[in-house]
């Protein structure tokens, strides 16, 4: 189908292709793009068919010449000469032309040529028979018209103007040039049509049957598609958190499993950081829930966007709280990349009265570790969840962070040289209760 799937068609159109398939005798055409579709795929569907039926034609016609030799009255010379140097050659490169990338675009009208070839080349036959009436040739004519019809891969009209050109070269020569007797005539004439009336019946239903399974095929790949479509849309909803759009709680413990045991064969740091709005109960209760949840989303897009490697990953934990998982990350990388994601939350100046800051902001907890048979994913959990901890009772809008290789260190441990500037102490926090 040249890789188009039930998409890519209007529904106008596919109701169009499904009405012409009803009842009855339709056009067999489809609109202009489905049309298209449709001759690659019975190309593509019928291109062995034409070779072997092409070869098997090729070997026929040369074989009976054998009757030309067998027929003492025959005109062999005259025979043989439209069988070996006619037919047969042209059929031969009609073979040939099938493994041309050109055949695609001409291939019915190829094949009609190459069979009215074969069929005119019976109608001389039947002109240099010296005994008409025998029937010599003509049974001939039979079988190649209902070869053109079943067997070669001809489209319905083709196959239907073919037989018709071949029936008038057939009665002009029987006519006109070989005078034959009347019930010769009509008996041809009617065993030809009925010939021609069974060939394209069935012709008919095999393009109908051909078409239909077209149609078909484009429906379950947009059904599959669709169904994809559903699936990975379930996938994310079952991985993400519904308000944040960031991984949630399950998918953060499946992909922390892995990154985990990723590090641990690779004898390399994984860091992770534990975040937390400051007084975010104070901001729900004074701006309401509805403010609230739009913090969330600005402040989850904001620590989502740190993510940018393809290990890294931005869940939110529960709650106000958010998590960065930091593969191959160090404790001072880790630690600078917190304290942007803190600086940058507070310069999104989101108005909180009930905050020193008078903004929203967030403290974190970093942890680092390099995974052994010692320690555990939960361990790393454990020590950002203590920075974290020692951040808030430090008085907040600041990170923290632990020696992830010795989590039950106290807490907080000596801040990189190189963070300190930028950390000043905050401003006098007001009396308010730990949220």
């Amino acid at each position: 189908m040249d890789g188009k799937t039930g998409t890519d068609y209007t529904e106008a159109e596919m109701a169009a292709a499904q009405a012409s398939l009803k009842l009855g005798f339709p056009r067999l055409r489809f609109p202009v793009k489905l049309e298209a579709a449709f001759s690659g795929y019975y190309f593509k569907n019928t291109l062995k068919q034409v070779r072997i039926a092409l070869m098997t034609g090729i070997v026929l016609y040369a074989v009976f010449g054998i009757v030309d030799f067998m027929l003492l009255s025959a005109d062999r010379e005259h025979m043989w000469f439209i069988r070996y140097a006619v037919v047969c050659p042209v059929a031969t490169a009609g073979l040939v032309f099938t493994y041309m990338p050109a055949f695609k675009r001409y291939a019915q009208p190829a094949i009609w040529l190459v069979m009215l070839v074969g069929s005119l080349g019976i109608v001389a036959m039947v002109h240099f028979d010296p005994a008409p009436e025998k029937n010599f040739y003509y049974t001939g004519l039979l079988l190649l018209i209902m070869a053109a019809f079943t067997f070669v891969g001809m489209r319905f009209w083709y196959a239907l103007t073919w037989a018709l050109a071949t029936t008038l070269a057939y009665e002009a020569v029987a006519i006109f040039d070989r005078h034959a007797a009347l019930t010769t005539i009509v008996h041809n004439s009617f065993c030809i049509l009925a010939t021609i009336n069974i060939g394209t019946f069935s012709n008919y239903l095999m393009e109908h049957y051909r078409r239909r399974d077209f149609l078909n095929s484009i429906l379950l790949v947009a059904e599959k598609q669709q169904l994809l479509e559903t699936s990975d849309k379930l996938h994310q909803l079952s991985i993400s958190d519904e308000l944040t759009g960031l991984g949630n709680r399950r998918h953060l413990e499946y992909r922390l499993d892995q990154e985990w045991m990723r590090a641990l064969r690779s004898r390399k740091p994984i860091s992770l950081i534990i975040f937390d709005l400051d007084f975010f109960k104070n901001y729900n209760d004074t701006y309401g829930h509805q403010a609230g949840d739009e913090c969330l989303r600005v402040v989850a897009e904001e620590l989502g966007s740190m993510a940018r490697r393809p290990g890294d990953m931005a869940a939110r934990y529960g709650g106000e709280e958010f998590v960065l998982v930091l593969p191959e990350t160090d404790l001072p990388d880790a630690a600078s990349i917190a304290e942007d994601c803190r600086a940058r939350v507070e310069s999104l100046g989101i108005p909180h009265g009930l905050s020193p800051a008078s903004v929203v902001t967030l403290s974190a907890g970093v942890a680092t570790m390099v995974p052994d048979n010692r320690t555990s994913r939960s361990m790393l959990l454990q020590a950002a969840d203590k920075g974290l901890y020692q951040a808030k009772r430090d008085g907040r809008n600041r990170i923290t962070f632990a020696d992830g290789t010795t989590p039950e260190s106290p807490l907080p441990l000596p801040f990189p040289k190189h963070l300190r500037s930028s950390l000043s102490a905050p401003p006098p926090v007001s009396p308010l209760p730990p949220v």
